[in-house]
């Protein structure tokens, strides 16, 4: 027994590294978008926020309606409570608010805040269609910040 004890504290010692590995990667706070435009539908996963520097971009056109779908995933062991607060912005100025919500999440559960953007409403002049419109969708939840970059296509199809 002796003469196999420093190989069976190796061992357990290089499987408790592995478990902190394996616990370390999974706890904590996750978030998706899911954005459904027409036809398209896209995912923003979180590690998709830390290539493009917190900010993403997606297409519309003028008559369709963008759809939201924000998920918080609470992967502790405590419950997670935040305040979500989800804007419209256009030209660094605040057009008005979208969502703003309480979220009270479980331990190992998910919660989920939806929203649409109706872009008809968005009191672009018909005179003056251009090429595309701009707008920013900032989601803030705590000191965290994240932004969508709306392209809306101003040109519309001739039907």
């Amino acid at each position: 027994m002796k003469k196999y004890l420093y190989l069976y504290l190796t061992i357990a010692c290089f499987l408790g590294l592995i478990a902190l590995f394996v616990i370390d990667g999974y706890m904590g706070i996750y978030e998706n978008i899911l954005i459904t435009s027409g036809e398209q539908e896209q995912k923003i996963e979180p590690d998709l926020w830390l290539q493009k520097d917190g900010v993403y971009s997606t297409w519309t056109n003028l008559d369709e309606n963008v759809f939201f779908s924000y998920e918080i995933a609470n992967r502790r062991f405590s419950s997670y409570s935040a305040e979500i607060e989800v804007s419209l912005w256009q030209s660094q100025e605040k057009l008005f608010d979208l969502v703003s919500e309480d979220i009270q999440i479980g331990a190992f559960s998910t919660g989920r805040i939806e929203w649409v953007v109706n872009t008809e409403k968005l009191n672009i002049d018909d005179n003056t269609l251009s090429k595309s419109y701009q707008y920013s969708i900032i989601i803030k939840r705590e000191q965290l910040e994240r932004r969508i970059i709306l392209n809306i296509n101003g040109l519309l199809p001739v039907r």
